[in-house]
């Protein structure tokens, strides 16, 4: 390999990274030990280490580092309290398709309301599909259905349990058309407000009947609203036309999670508000937190 000759403004930054860490940390390293391992970290962030020394323990799948065949791996850069730059580039290439998800791609990673990370949280093994889900939306060549099929398919092989991975392949899906306006915007509101009425009102009376009368009677209509929070959203699920299975699941989801949601968000929303006196009660003015502040 030829001799190498860095710029000036590379030797600039060399040498005032060399004195901040002789002045902060008492690093003792000469300027070309410093060089050796900037290069060691840049060639982990493209070329990536193996497993066992350094490298991700799990396999993920189509995900590889953006210069070789190794599997990737997350390094993000906090931008704000939801936001994130990502430091390292990575790849996807399924097969079929091939996408570069570049250094300084913003992220929020998954985006999932407060009130359901006791669900889905926003960060695991859905991690790499979720960057890549935020980083196509902005590519012309893929429309948003198809972003949020790659994303469900792309966590089928890092590993997302089969029912996780569908729940949020409707969540994004709903979303998608929502954002399309029209009768599409219109279905998705009408499917939520029919089946999480009917999910609150449903569980309500399943608690009430097992509370007041407890026995084969009340077991058995608890049994026939599980079996009706499942046949229903499938029966009525031609509505949605081919997107049948969208509909069909996510009708099953609002039945099975809108009480406990209506139960988190009220408890949230007590916290929240506690949080909010507390900080007008006991933190002067000048020192308090403006997003605590605010958020009522």
């Amino acid at each position: 390999m030829p001799e190498v000759t860095i710029t000036e403004q590379s030797a600039a930054l060399l040498r005032e990274l060399w004195q901040g860490m002789r002045d902060e940390q008492g690093d003792r390293r000469t300027e070309a030990e410093i060089v050796d391992d900037a290069i060691t970290r840049v060639h982990r962030g493209f070329i990536g280490l193996v497993p066992g020394t350094g490298g991700p323990d799990q396999p993920t799948g189509p995900f590889r580092k953006w210069a070789s065949d190794r599997w990737a791996e997350v390094l993000l850069r906090q931008v704000d309290a939801n936001t994130f730059r990502l430091a390292q580039p990575f790849r996807f290439d399924d097969g079929t398709n091939r996408f570069d998800v570049p250094e300084d791609d913003v992220t929020d990673l998954a985006s999932v309301p407060r009130f359901l990370t006791w669900l889905v949280p926003r960060y695991g093994r859905h991690t790499l599909a979720a960057l890549l889900h935020d980083n196509l939306q902005d590519h012309t060549s893929v429309s948003s259905a198809q972003a949020d099929i790659l994303f469900r398919d792309a966590m089928g092989e890092t590993g997302v349990p089969l029912s996780r991975r569908w729940v949020m392949w409707a969540a994004v899906a709903l979303r998608t058309q929502w954002k399309q306006g029209g009768l599409r915007a219109a279905r998705v509101a009408l499917w939520v407000a029919v089946f999480g009425v009917a999910a609150l009102v449903l569980w309500a009376k399943v608690a009430l009947a097992l509370a007041t009368s407890f026995g084969w009677g009340a077991l058995g209509f608890a049994a026939g609203a599980v079996a009706a929070a499942i046949v229903v959203p499938v029966a009525l699920s031609w509505l949605w036309g081919g997107l049948w299975k969208l509909g069909a699941l996510a009708g099953m989801a609002l039945m099975t999670f809108t009480l406990a949601v209506v139960l988190v968000v009220v408890v949230l929303g007590l916290y929240l508000g506690v949080e909010w006196l507390v900080e007008r009660i006991f933190v002067s003015r000048a020192k308090r937190n403006p997003v605590l502040t605010r958020h009522l």
